[in-house]
């Protein structure tokens, strides 16, 4: 039996290799000013501050999409967050269908949501000019 060499299987190969090599260094680990997303459950690091920020828990009690309601409601999220070289865990709760911005040891949250499921939160860090 005689094998068949497929043509242009290297320079496949090596357009997939370098497909992968740029997405993965565009998809680094997030940093203050980025938008980024966290399940429910599991933390997320940003390493240039020194910080782990965590989804614990939710209490879900947001008006359902296809239902006229008075309020939009509430989901009060529970997060953790540590700055492992300095110092325990900490952990705090946010309204996220409230639109202010929220602040937790120096850092300030906002644009924040929650997946219709509540299994994703998505939000943005930057520095607070005060803590809290």
């Amino acid at each position: 039996m005689r094998r068949q060499w497929l043509w242009g299987t290297p320079a496949k190969l090596l357009l997939f290799g370098a497909a992968i090599l740029f997405l993965n260094a565009s998809c680094g680990p997030p940093a203050l000013g980025d938008s980024f997303t966290v399940r429910l459950g599991s933390w997320i690091v940003l390493p240039k501050e020194d910080l782990r920020l965590g989804y614990l828990a939710v209490l879900d009690e947001r008006c359902a999409p296809d239902a006229m309601c008075a309020s939009a409601g509430r989901a009060i999220v529970t997060m953790s967050y540590a700055r492992p070289s300095t110092g325990p865990r900490l952990s705090f709760t946010m309204d996220v269908v409230d639109p202010r911005q929220k602040t937790f040891g120096g850092y300030r949250a906002d644009r924040v949501s929650l997946s219709p499921n509540a299994a994703f939160l998505t939000l943005r860090l930057d520095r607070s000019a005060t803590s809290t």
